[in-house]
């Protein structure tokens, strides 16, 4: 892709239009994750704290990534074509 001025306005002009429905998608989910200071470590090597851990954040992960479908879903209809 190339760098001409085009290139950036059209860029600039994707992330202004697009923002609206980044914050409606998946803002409210990554908010909260950060205000429950949300750890998720599902690699058995950097886990040390053994299995039943690692099921936890697994079974954690499909939460939070439930969460993030159903927030994008809700607003779907927000998405810029």
């Amino acid at each position: 892709r190339g760098n001409s001025t085009l290139t950036k306005v059209i860029e600039i002009t994707m992330a202004n239009h697009g923002r609206g429905f980044l914050e409606a998608s998946i803002g409210p989910v990554v908010r909260r994750m950060c205000a429950d200071n949300v750890s998720i470590e599902i690699d058995p090597l950097k886990n040390k704290k053994g299995p039943k851990d690692l099921e936890r954040n697994v079974d954690l992960l499909v939460h939070w990534c439930e969460e993030f479908w159903s927030q994008i879903w809700l607003v779907r209809d927000q998405c810029p074509w």
